[in-house]
């Protein structure tokens, strides 16, 4: 995966492992490899949007004390 372009240092690449959509967020668990995983709460809106799936690739992008999720 290439380096998306975002001011945001803290990029890693990963896996969808599970996805569990609510009314109004969605938890989304991403495998970062070597068995660690990073789990986001996004809005399920967002999740649509982002069309995430089980499998899909994004990345974990880390700024301050949030964890987004992102795709190229």
């Amino acid at each position: 995966m290439k380096t998306m372009k975002i001011s945001a240092r803290n990029q890693i690449p990963g896996i969808v492992k599970s996805i569990k959509k609510g009314p109004v967020s969605t938890e989304v668990v991403i495998s970062i490899g070597g068995n660690h995983e990073m789990v986001s709460s996004i809005t399920t809106h967002s999740a649509e949007t982002l069309k995430l799936k089980v499998g899909s690739k994004v990345y974990a992008v880390v700024k301050a004390t949030e964890v987004l999720v992102a795709v190229d």
